[in-house]
């Protein structure tokens, strides 16, 4: 009861009073007493004890029987959330009045539901709902004989069941991309399904049809090839669907559209440099900004970390600091609700070193010198680290520069719990930051040419575009001394 809204505890109590679901008047008063004590329900006053003698004034304390109401009322509780989280309720309707031949009220709700409702083809509640509703309407004209009519929506059912297919598999194809082992491939549905569908001719075969949600399915046909091609043609087809789509941004929870946009953009800037990168940089924000007005400005679904580091970084590799203080300032307070103090201190020194504003930076990073702020335990660890490394560059230090790199080379080999992935990237910055330095403190700034050119052909890691920008800046400025 604790987890009911106010709202919902009166209508709660509308059910325990309802001879329908309750006849036990003991309930209905334990009901009374207990909810006095809404939401915390807590105190010196709320014991079995004290409880059991508002409702039986005089009686010697039952645990028995006072254990009796107590399973009334969560049978109560169940019985109500059941009744509130049940999607079919309308289904059952029409299922009950054609089991009972009442062909007339059928027909006359059949046709209230089609007026009220708008189903939404991209939530998967929805997708069921009318998938369930179709059928109880195709199986009307089975039990009146009019098999021609129920023949023609089959073929109607068929489609909604191919959406809810689709659907499905999206989530499914993407999922065993990230998750399921080559191991796995034997037991998983999804790698055979991928290889046996030719879903480029089942694509050609929809657009080219006069079936009624002929363009859903062609989306859904597009995310799941966009998996597997990687198909930029596809990636601007769902782009421009789902931007467009008002029912899209009304979904309860982010659409896995957005989420195959952002996993294409993420390969597709492993493989491409220059101008190219740039642009693709910039679309991923313009996916992250739709995201977050659709649904974390609008209050839809609260802030969790993994988009709110992403927005910022967004903009920092786009050079947008205004997105990225305003969605610092924006929803910072959601996740310092978690308890995570380092986040905000941390990506407030990343803003201002990318501001140019060193020493402010370096003064929000003395926060991280606790111990707790080690290797292996803390999320931010790597992070913390290349931005320090990035400002003691910036403000000179570069004796002290070298040293923080060797003992950090000496972490990585201790450390026995970095993931893999961090750990290289983490040695690829600080092999290449040490030769920055050593070039600058050797004065040896013409090997930096060939530097640049091998960061640049690097994969993309943590820190990797600021140790090119640097390489570039300090071998023009030698060549220019030179000249």
């Amino acid at each position: 009861m604790c987890t009911f809204t106010k709202p919902e505890l009166r209508s709660f109590g509308r059910l325990v009073n309802s001879p329908c679901f309750n006849t036990s008047r003991q309930t209905v008063l334990l009901y009374g007493e207990i909810k006095k004590f809404y939401p915390k329900f807590a105190g010196a006053e709320f014991t079995r004890e004290k409880l059991f003698a508002k409702i039986y004034p005089g009686k010697k304390f039952s645990k028995d029987l006072m254990n009796r109401l107590v399973s009334n009322l969560i049978a109560l509780a169940e019985e109500f959330i059941r009744l509130n989280c049940n999607p079919y309720r309308e289904q059952n309707l029409l299922r009950g009045l054609r089991k009972r031949k009442l062909h007339a009220l059928f027909l006359s709700e059949y046709n209230r539901i089609q007026k009220k409702k708008k189903f939404n083809l991209f939530e998967v509640e929805d997708i069921q709902q009318q998938i369930l509703i179709e059928e109880e309407y195709g199986d009307y004209f089975l039990d009146t004989d009019k098999y021609r009519m129920w023949d023609i929506h089959t073929d109607l059912s068929m489609e909604y069941h191919l959406i809810n297919f689709l659907y499905k598999a999206a989530r499914v194809f993407r999922q065993k991309t990230f998750i399921t082992t080559e191991k796995d491939s034997r037991t998983n549905v999804a790698y055979h399904l991928e290889t046996a569908l030719d879903l480029t001719v089942l694509l050609e075969q929809v657009k080219g049809s006069d079936i009624k949600n002929k363009e859903i399915i062609s989306h859904y046909i597009s995310m799941v090839m966009l998996n597997s091609a990687k198909d930029k043609k596809h990636y601007s087809e769902i782009k421009n669907y789902v931007f467009d789509n008002p029912l899209i941004n009304d979904t309860k929870d982010i659409y896995i559209g957005y989420i195959y946009l952002l996993d294409f953009l993420s390969y597709t800037l492993k493989l491409v440099k220059g101008d190219e990168r740039i642009y693709y940089l910039n679309e991923k924000k313009i996916i992250y900004k739709e995201i977050e007005r659709v649904y974390f400005a609008t209050g839809r679904i609260k802030i969790f970390f993994a988009f709110f580091r992403n927005f910022i970084l967004s903009g920092i590799n786009t050079h947008d600091l205004g997105w990225c203080e305003y969605v610092l300032n924006k929803y910072l307070p959601q996740i310092l609700e978690k308890g995570n103090e380092s986040v905000g201190k941390y990506y407030e020194a990343l803003i201002l070193f990318h501001k140019g504003r060193y020493s402010e930076s370096m003064d929000k990073l003395s926060f991280f010198k606790s111990d707790k702020f080690v290797m292996d335990k803390d999320v931010h660890f790597y992070d913390i680290k290349i931005l320090r490394f990035m400002l003691y560059f910036e403000l000179n230090f570069h004796e002290e520069a070298l040293s923080l790199a060797e003992t950090f080379m000496y972490q990585l080999k201790k450390s026995r719990n970095m993931p893999a992935s961090h750990r290289s990237s983490a040695e690829s910055f600080v092999k290449n930051y040490k030769k920055i330095i050593l070039s600058v403190l050797n004065n040896n700034k013409a090997s930096l040419k060939l530097l640049a050119e091998k960061i640049d052909g690097e994969r993309s890691y943590s820190g990797r575009e600021w140790l090119l920008k640097k390489a570039k800046e300090i071998s023009k400025e030698n060549k220019k001394g030179a000249n």
